[in-house]
């Protein structure tokens, strides 16, 4: 590393870590705090209830199990299988693991559809909640632990922001 570059890296640390331990400054991980929510945990618990999801994930573990079992079968036989034999079986395990690839790829869709929908219900109570937060402390920073290398967890509010959710949304279904 060159004498600049060192320099402009020794100065950002020095900055950021600076900026970061003032007083005032907290952390918030936004998306945990709205996904730790009891009404998240409700809509996730809905997703893993409904019949369309069991039977894809009941079809997905089945899948894997198929699948385990021809590549298992073709390592027992490889060395007794012609040429042509191979070039089947090899072709039914690609096919099997692009049906698991297939169904794990929509589960997964689901899922984050799921997620997105809690952010998107929550956001607007999130903000003004924050808001309030932020007034109510008088914090001057509030940063994403992903900007962070690390932060005390003592600065870490996203629980106190989840609670404060679940409170202002069993208030509102009141």
């Amino acid at each position: 590393m060159n004498i600049l570059q060192k320099t402009i890296t020794t100065a950002l640390i020095i900055a950021f870590s600076s900026a970061a331990y003032a007083e005032g400054t907290f952390v918030l991980n936004a998306e945990r705090a709205m996904l730790s929510t009891q009404y998240a945990k409700e809509s996730f618990k809905q997703l893993e209830e409904d019949s369309d999801f069991i039977a894809d994930r009941e079809r997905l573990e089945l899948l894997q199990a198929e699948g385990q079992e021809l590549i298992e079968m073709f390592q027992q036989d490889v060395e007794t299988l012609s040429d042509d034999q191979k070039v089947e079986m090899q072709g039914k395990v690609q096919d099997k693991q692009n049906e698991i690839q297939f169904l794990a790829n929509k589960l997964q869709t689901k899922a984050q559809e799921a997620q997105q929908a809690v952010i998107n219900e929550l956001s607007e109570d999130f903000n003004k909640i924050l808001g309030e937060l932020i007034n109510a402390k008088g914090m001057d920073m509030v940063i994403s632990p992903q900007a962070l290398f690390y932060a005390n967890p003592d600065l870490d509010i996203t629980d106190e922001v989840t609670a404060l959710l679940d409170v202002a949304l069993a208030d509102a279904s009141e």
